[in-house]
């Protein structure tokens, strides 16, 4: 690669090919951002697999001129710390997936060096931010204060088990702070993965930077000041005291300027969470608590390592009983919803995956990363945002045939099937297993959280279609539905009620709220056609949906139920709604979308080619990823627009 003139990059608009897999180029496109070490550019991945979008980190060649083999070590250590992290299946939800590493030339300087380079998964941030950082800060705008206790909880499970992991495979990863934990999804499906590991350092490979303190101010811990040799992984017990700091207050925790300026972090004294204004007023009000976490921050940023707790789980304990003792704010922060009649942006589709031939896709469970995990008819897979995997039977608890899976949260999906079983699924295996007394039902779908209030569709040789709810981890009495020939799929609707579609005895589409608690089912509007086959819901936004044959469409939001059709009478066997309450829609080779509730739909994707229906959409604003039965996957992004959403503070 020839040296650019004066502000040109180099690399934007370049083809970097695969050092490791033959036939995957990498085409990059644009600049996301530039950090002491590296530049990180999106680039589009084309490979066998399909084309996905991914994130290529490329050593800056002032650092390659100036440091040479300490800088490749750079690029080594970020690849041996995720190789170890992601070689399970499903892969970790709360780590960025590394895909490549590689080398490419580049003519500067007077002569040809190599430069090292790192193909990364790609977190779609969406309208709230791409770092913890972003999202804090957007909060802090639009609400006056930093994150409540529930979305520090949801934070706290998740970045505290990404690091267990990263323990775990013997990874310290050295350098925890806002800026280094990524986001995607908002509200209930919001998602943290922990990133950049160029300065991580994997136990075994003894290169480090020598005695250069390297880290970010204000979450460095003070053993890194000093000989590298002596950080340990309490190092980043020390960043996550600190991370926790600000994603309660908005402030950081110690207010220094540069690297030295931590020695002062080697004082007893820590500013109390009170001391900031961004502080949420439900954990300001009680003393107890904040002196509560008060003294957790204090003993994981303390000076003397061995004081620190003594794992990412631990920390997690000490806060999480006095973030749960807080009273609930209700307050969710969302994009606000758009006006009537919005103008559709361009949509760019590529195929992320082609179509398999080992087994047909039945129920899919989606996060809010892309990746997901789906019954098939030959077991459980596992998509990872580039390929399909089959998932270890040794981890399933022996539950087979696996008839469903819903997702349930970041990594947690539901999943059952014969013998009324549904169990909780996670990357460590099957962690909840409920049986039901009749155990010649089986179990099609669900919905829920086992832990909380849950809903599952039955079925039983010789009988009616049945709902049986579960509470607080009991099933309750299974509730027959004469009015129903089958039922197809079930979706939240709130914390207590349930939307479920399929085809009434009379032959045409059904659809009714389930609510468990007390043995209900409310019939819903009836649409032409021979059934409604799928449903999806924003909780959150008071938004769900069900499609089905011939275009039919039910909406029902804010508890008003609109009935309505396609403009062409395409059979539809899938919907999703993201977070904005843009709705998608699929049939066999097509795929509608409708941007508002108010809106009418339009066929925005459609090829002849494509044969097998979409049985499962994944939606966020400014991205869709639609699942064909046949495990090919369609990705469409809009394109970048110049201004983001206006967002509103929800009660």
């Amino acid at each position: 690669m020839q040296a650019p003139q004066a502000g040109t990059d180099p690399f934007i608009g370049s083809t970097i090919p695969s050092d490791l897999r033959p036939g995957v180029v990498y085409r990059v496109e644009r600049r996301l951002g530039e950090g002491g070490t590296a530049v990180a550019y999106f680039a589009s991945r084309f490979g066998p697999e399909g084309t996905s979008p991914v994130v290529l980190k490329v050593i800056q060649p002032s650092i390659i001129a100036q440091a040479g083999e300490r800088a490749e070590m750079v690029v080594r250590k970020e690849a041996v710390a995720l190789g170890r992290i992601n070689e399970r299946v499903p892969s970790c939800p709360s780590v960025v997936r590394l895909l490549d590493a590689g080398t490419t030339e580049y003519s500067g300087r007077g002569y040809l060096m190599k430069l090292p380079w790192l193909a990364l998964e790609y977190v779609h941030g969406g309208p709230e931010g791409t770092t913890l950082e972003d999202r804090v800060r957007r909060s802090v705008r639009q609400t006056s204060y930093a994150f409540p206790p529930e979305r520090a909880l949801v934070l706290l499970e998740q970045v505290t088990e990404g690091l267990t992991e990263i323990h775990a495979a013997g990874v310290i990863h050295r350098d925890i702070n806002p800026n280094n934990v990524l986001c995607c999804g908002s509200a209930q499906s919001e998602m943290f993965k922990i990133s950049d590991f160029g300065i991580a350092r994997p136990v075994g490979m003894q290169a480090t930077f020598g005695s250069e303190a390297v880290g970010t101010p204000g979450y460095i811990a003070p053993e890194q000041l000093g000989a590298t040799d002596d950080v340990g992984f309490a190092a980043d017990i020390f960043g996550l005291g600190a991370l926790f700091y600000y994603v309660l207050t908005g402030e950081h925790l110690f207010q220094v300027s540069g690297l030295m300026a931590m020695v002062a972090a080697r004082g007893p004294e820590r500013r109390s969470i009170r001391d900031a204004k961004g502080l949420c007023p439900e954990v300001r009000m009680d003393p107890e608590v904040c002196d509560g976490i008060d003294r957790a921050l204090a003993l994981a940023t303390s000076a003397d390592a061995a004081l620190r707790p003594v794992s990412p789980r631990a920390f997690g304990a000490s806060l999480k009983s006095w973030l749960t003792s807080c009273p609930p704010t209700r307050r969710t922060q969302l994009p606000a919803e758009p006006g009537p009649g919005p103008s559709l942006p361009r949509w760019i589709f590529n195929v992320r995956h082609p179509a398999e031939e080992r087994w047909l896709l039945v129920r899919i469970g989606w996060d809010s990363d892309g990746h997901c995990l789906s019954s098939t008819t030959d077991g459980l897979v596992y998509f990872d945002g580039t390929s399909w995997s089959e998932v270890p039977q040794s981890t399933l608890g022996g539950i087979r045939p696996i008839r469903f899976v819903s997702s349930v949260g970041a990594g947690r999906w539901l999943i059952g099937g014969d013998g009324a079983v549904v169990a909780e699924y996670s990357r460590a295996g099957v962690s909840r297993t409920l049986r039901g007394e009749d155990a010649a039902i089986s179990l099609i779908d669900a919905a829920g959280d086992l832990s909380d209030v849950a809903a599952t569709i039955g079925m039983k040789s010789g009988g009616p279609p049945l709902l049986v709810g579960v509470s607080g981890g009991r099933f309750l009495k299974p509730l027959p539905v004469p009015q129903a020939s089958s039922l197809m799929s079930i979706c939240r609707i709130d914390e207590t009620r349930f939307l479920v579609v399929g085809r009434g005895v009379d032959g045409i589409g059904l659809a009714g709220v389930y609510t468990p608690l007390h043995w209900e089912f409310e019939l819903l509007p009836r649409t032409a056609g021979r059934a409604l086959t799928s449903c999806a819901s924003r909780p959150e936004r008071e938004l769900s949906l069900a499609v089905g044959s011939q275009g039919a469409v039910l909406r029902r939001h804010r508890g008003a139920n609109v009935v309505g059709y396609l403009p062409e009478s395409n059979d539809l066997a899938s919907v999703g709604v993201d977070v904005l309450g843009c709705a998608w829609a699929g049939g066999a080779g097509a795929l509608w979308v409708s941007p508002a509730p108010e809106s009418g739909w339009h066929k925005i994707w459609a090829s002849p080619e494509w044969h097998a229906p979409f049985v499962s959409i994944f939606a966020e604003p400014g991205v869709v990823m639609a699942a064909a039965a046949d495990g090919a996957i369609l990705e469409g992004r809009a394109e970048a627009r110049t201004s983001s959403p206006a967002f509103a503070s929800v009660r």
